[in-house]
């Protein structure tokens, strides 16, 4: 806080004077000759907290003086010099212009300055309150707007995985604040039995993030329309973001594409953690590779065709599951989450992509977490 300042007002030069001599060494003095005077160095001056005027001054009188600063330091500590035979008429305006107290002259210097002490306290906690009443208003206004932004977020995420006949799909989002950068989608075509799934990672956390993955849920939901491969989809949304949104902001998806009837699928891959496909007891990675969305122009996405047999099941994560550390500070890291999937590989895929989250919480002992964690097991029936 700024070396706050002591303002006296007097007609009288030895009353000025006695007054910067009672101060001296402890605070900062402004004086003034008149009412004018003393409002001029209001207007031109910050950190004034005290202002002692005399009463009876040739232009204004004290009282008048503080009425008009009102405005200019609503906060300011007010103490009146008075003589005797003014008693009454300031006991009358104390009320209406916030006089913090009256001083009978001639004064005494030591009780002057407790006065003024005890009156820079009240005027420290006054500024301490306000502080601390702003910082709740602003953090009630900030719960507000998260409190929209998560409800915002959960009208663009699924509200439900689809029932397809043949496959289970299940999903675990947890973000690591009260709105995340994780997404998830399906599109399912229930006449060509075609499905397409997909899982991403906005960089960045809470409303940023989530903002920028709303924008690019609803390009998604546009893409879903067009007869587009995984890869084209990828592309083009990848050209869409560069084409419009010149932000720092990167996004890693990974899409899919099944035909339920055959079980063929297709993946395409633009940085997110590459997928886990169990097949009996054997455990593989669908390593497909590709540059985040958002950061270089012309960019093309490679595919990658594989099976889902009957039984086999798809694991696909956000980074915020592997990264998850323990008090300690120690990764849960692939290893861990690979043989979680083959321990609740025989569940179905709800409940399977529940326990997994539910292990990654048993591992961090349910320690805060510092990245979104996003979960979604396919499992094509047996």
């Amino acid at each position: 806080m700024d070396e706050l300042k002591v303002l006296a007002v007097d007609d009288e030069i030895a009353n000025l004077q006695k007054l910067q001599r009672t101060f001296v060494g402890r605070y900062p003095v402004l004086t003034a000759g008149s009412g004018k005077e003393a409002l001029e160095l209001i207007h031109n001056n910050e950190g004034i907290a005290v202002i002692i005027a005399d009463q009876r001054m040739p232009d204004m009188t004290g009282v008048e003086l503080l009425h008009q600063s009102l405005q200019l330091l609503p906060d300011a500590i007010r103490i009146i010099l008075t003589g005797y035979t003014d008693v009454d008429v300031l006991m009358a305006a104390i009320n209406s212009c916030k006089v913090f107290r009256y001083i009978v002259k001639p004064w005494d210097p030591p009780d002057l300055l407790m006065t003024v002490d005890r009156g820079i306290e009240s005027y420290r906690l006054m500024l301490e309150n306000a502080k601390f009443r702003k910082e709740l208003i602003r953090r009630e206004r900030l719960a507000r707007e998260l409190e929209i932004a998560r409800e915002i977020q959960g009208y663009i995420l699924p509200p439900c995985c689809p029932d397809l006949g043949g496959y289970q799909i299940g999903v675990e989002y947890h973000p690591a604040r009260e709105v995340g950068g994780d997404l998830y989608d399906f599109d399912w075509n229930r006449e060509d039995g075609s499905l397409r799934v997909v899982i991403g990672d906005v960089s960045g956390k809470s409303i940023p993030a989530a903002l920028y993955g709303a924008v690019f849920s609803g390009q998604l939901r546009t893409l879903f329309t067009q007869a587009l491969s995984p890869a084209g989809i990828l592309t083009r949304a990848n050209s869409n973001l560069m084409a419009r949104y010149q932000v720092n902001n990167y996004i890693t998806v990974a899409c899919m594409s099944v035909d339920r009837a055959t079980g063929s699928c297709v993946l395409a891959n633009s940085g997110m953690p590459f997928p886990y496909l169990l097949r009996g007891g054997d455990l593989m990675r669908l390593e497909a590779s590709g540059v985040p969305l958002g950061l270089f122009e012309g960019t093309l996405y490679e595919e990658i065709p594989f099976r889902l047999e009957k039984g086999d099941l798809l694991v696909m994560a956000s980074d915020g599951a592997t990264d998850a550390t323990d008090p300690g500070g120690q990764m849960y890291e692939d290893s861990r989450f690979a043989g979680a999937i083959l321990r609740h590989a025989s569940e179905d895929a709800s409940l399977c992509a529940k326990n997994l989250h539910r292990e990654i919480c048993d591992f961090t002992h349910n320690a805060e977490v510092h990245d979104d964690i996003t979960i979604l097991a396919l499992k094509r029936s047996g």
